[in-house]
């Protein structure tokens, strides 16, 4: 998963989505050929989770976690560089436990660690407390030091789990305040606003789609200002849609968008494809309907599973997991044309089918069937939504975040943790294609399995029997806190008999996200949170 928070860290590091990151050390972009990416041999990293903890407890080691995104052009540095240097790996193997966690595939580490950008390194006691934590590409030389200072400080106590127990009032927060809260997200966000390139923050150019999706929707109701800005946006978005295959990049470097990174990722592709769908349904100028055209054929082309689902990401970089093989970087392989792209291979494709991202392709993809009349994308849509509930969804409703075993066993290990992003989003993705019946059915498991009946909101997971140290403690991430506030608005509508219930749910989460302390955290991440207040007026 990806969430869009994360940007802020993403482009300073790998560079992935509240807070500002804490620490910066990721190499300038001038650097780029000084460290060599080449797949080396493959290293025995261990499992991360809580035999990994047991193991660091009777060995008295500590843990390291390498969080890391296949895509991540520095994530691949910093293993084939950093973990591959003699010094490293003698002090590593004589007093820590590596561990490598792909953060696509762990919904609860990307939801915890995606301020630190990836690849985002932290170290944990044997007890699973934090001892450090460490944003961006690390040279050897730096993490030796760090490894020598942790082996010297000892174990200590470590950050502690921390837990949310403040009871909330249950009543719905006054409308003046949701009203003050709302505008003065607005003016903060307005000082992002970079009145010459386009675009919300100036250092790195990131197609940040919930904030043009706001600004769409107040252009939608008349907001003549709000229009010209998410307009001029989209025109600089084209500089960072490939010429050749489509699709959108990541973001772009040196506070402009002619610098693209090359990673393309389902959750910033979904989210242009809407963007540029629905300025089409504003505006009628074709020039939008064709950007998303070249977006929706990169989606058909390269991210689509032959039975209907979504895939995840794909590399910046060529031959970025392949040893003996060639590596090109981003930055040389997508200056080619087609024939000689295709001469070398094709950047590797995270062939998963989550079902976050796969909730906002589908929705993205019906938007598009509105806008174009394409009534092939609207089937995609519910074939992909098909899919995920064929292949993903437990007997109880709710969804997972992998594939389900066709034949699971006793033998074979299937996580069982039910994550706030995944359903929250596909839910949204279920609604959009009308498919209210399956959309409530997984709500209904929230609302009872991950809902907070004290502090109000929604946990980013079911509990865990075998969580460990800091991981025991479950958080309410305000991003995905937000696009349940979108679905239970939409689903009040939908099912007026169940209204009360989800007002009810809409009031509480308000009252646990909807904070001065928070809102600020997340900078200029908050037009999805924009959005949720207007959508939720009505259902209040």
């Amino acid at each position: 998963m990806i969430r869009h928070v994360a940007v802020l860290a993403l482009v300073s590091a790998c560079t992935q989505t509240a807070a500002a990151p804490k620490v910066a050390s990721t190499p300038s972009e001038d650097s780029l050929a000084h460290w060599d990416a080449t797949p080396k041999a493959p290293l025995a990293w261990a499992e991360f989770g809580a035999p990994t903890f047991a193991r660091a407890k009777s060995e008295r080691r500590f843990v390291v976690m390498d969080g890391s995104a296949e895509w991540c052009h520095w994530c691949h540095v910093m293993e084939a560089v950093t973990y591959h240097d003699p010094a490293v790996r003698e002090v590593l193997d004589a007093h820590f436990i590596a561990a490598k966690v792909d953060v696509d595939a762990r919904p609860d580490i990307e939801e915890r660690y995606s301020e630190y950008g990836w690849p985002a390194t932290v170290i944990f006691s044997p007890d699973g407390q934090e001892l450090g934590k460490y944003r961006g590409f690390i040279a050897p030389e730096r993490f030796l030091e760090i490894l020598k200072e942790v082996i010297a400080a000892g174990a200590g106590t470590g950050a502690g789990a921390g837990t949310e127990v403040v009871a909330i009032p249950d009543a719905p927060m006054a409308e003046e305040m949701l009203s003050w809260i709302g505008r003065i997200t607005e003016l903060d966000l307005d000082e992002y606003w970079d009145a010459e390139q386009g675009g919300w923050g100036h250092t790195q150019k990131a197609p940040l789609w919930p904030t043009n999706a706001w600004a769409l929707a107040r252009a939608r109701s008349g907001d003549d200002g709000l229009r010209k800005k998410a307009l001029f946006v989209l025109e600089q978005q084209l500089l960072i849609i490939d010429p050749v295959w489509g699709g959108i990049y990541q973001y772009s470097t040196d506070s402009d968008w002619k610098h693209p990174h090359f990673e393309k990722l389902l959750y910033f592709n979904a989210g242009a494809l809407d963007n540029y769908s629905e300025a089409y349904l504003l505006t009628k100028d074709k020039k939008w309907l064709d950007a998303a055209g070249r977006i929706k054929s990169y989606l058909d082309r390269f991210l689509s599973s032959p039975e209907g689902g979504f895939y995840m990401t794909q590399d910046a970089d060529l031959n970025a997991h392949e040893v003996g093989k060639k590596y090109m970087t981003g930055h040389e392989y997508y200056a080619l044309g087609e024939k000689e792209r295709l001469a070398l291979g094709v950047p590797r494709i995270d062939t998963h089918e989550y079902p976050q991202v796969n909730g906002l392709a589908i929705a993205a993809y019906v938007k598009y069937a509105q806008a174009s009349g394409d009534v092939a994308a609207l089937e995609r849509a519910k074939k992909a939504a098909a899919r995920i509930l064929a292949t993903h969804q437990t007997e109880s409703g709710a969804l997972l975040h992998d594939v389900i075993p066709a034949q699971a066993s006793s033998e074979v290990h299937v996580d069982k943790v039910v994550h706030l992003s995944d359903n929250a989003a596909f839910a949204w993705g279920l609604l959009a294609v009308g498919d209210v019946v399956h959309a409530e059915r997984i709500v209904e498991i929230l609302l009872r399995d991950l809902q907070d009946p004290v502090g109000g909101g929604f946990f980013a997971h079911s509990k865990d029997p075998d969580a460990v140290g800091v991981f025991a403690a479950r958080r309410k991430p305000f991003e995905d806190n937000v696009t349940m506030l979108r679905v239970l608005a939409r689903l009040s509508k939908a099912v007026p008999d169940h209204a009360s219930i989800y007002k009810r749910a809409i009031d509480r989460t308000l009252r646990a996200i909807a904070t001065p302390e928070k809102i600020k955290d997340r900078g200029r991440f908050v037009g999805d949170f924009l959005l949720a207040l207007d959508e939720t007026k009505d259902a209040r």
